[in-house]
């Protein structure tokens, strides 16, 4: 970068120094996929939760797309959405780990999550609903603590650790091998 001539001596001197500063500055570490998670973060009502990004195929505002409704699921599927010609359940998983209901908002968006097998050994297929836009962020593994105890007993079952900042990693292979999310139809 050329500096301009016409600067003073005392200006020129600070953009010298501000660029030995940035200079000067050690590189930033690699982190070791093995000692990192990046994960999908957001949140269901009050609680922050964080998914691994491999296992979350896209996102998609609600209010975006057609999804309906559908009688006689359990109340964790709020719905059936087409995604590209495939029918995916809508999965609410504050209600299916007991968390208290709330309102769809706004913001609300879904993911499409693939992981865990079906009984017929065939990938887990649905989306979640986040209540507002899934950010992105690598939590270090070494910062994971163990499940508090006064997280309910079911949410327990399917977090893998807690960030010091409360942020919930869910063990998703274990929730998507949970048995109760096959809903068997009537023959």
């Amino acid at each position: 970068m050329k500096i301009d001539l016409k600067l003073s001596r005392q200006q020129k001197q600070e953009i010298l120094e501000e660029r030995a500063r940035l200079l000067a500055k050690p590189p930033e570490e690699k982190i070791d996929s093995d000692q990192a998670l990046e994960l999908i973060t957001f949140h269901l009502g009050k609680d922050y939760v964080g998914i691994p990004t491999s296992l979350v195929n896209e996102t998609q505002p609600l209010r975006m797309l057609k999804w309906s409704r559908v009688p006689t699921t359990p109340p964790f599927i709020i719905g059936a959405v087409n995604l590209r010609g495939r029918i995916y359940s809508i999965m609410d998983l504050a209600q299916f780990v007991g968390l208290p209901g709330r309102p769809l908002s706004e913001k609300a968006h879904i993911l499409l999550v693939r992981g865990g097998l079906c009984a017929d050994g065939k990938e887990m297929e649905l989306t979640i609903l986040s209540d507002d836009v899934p950010q992105v962020r690598i939590v270090l593994l070494n910062q994971l603590n163990p499940t508090p105890v006064t997280i309910s007993r079911q949410m327990q079952a399917y977090i893998r650790g807690i960030t010091p900042d409360m942020l919930m990693v869910l063990d998703m292979q274990q929730l998507l091998s949970d048995p109760r999310l096959i809903i068997q139809g009537i023959d």
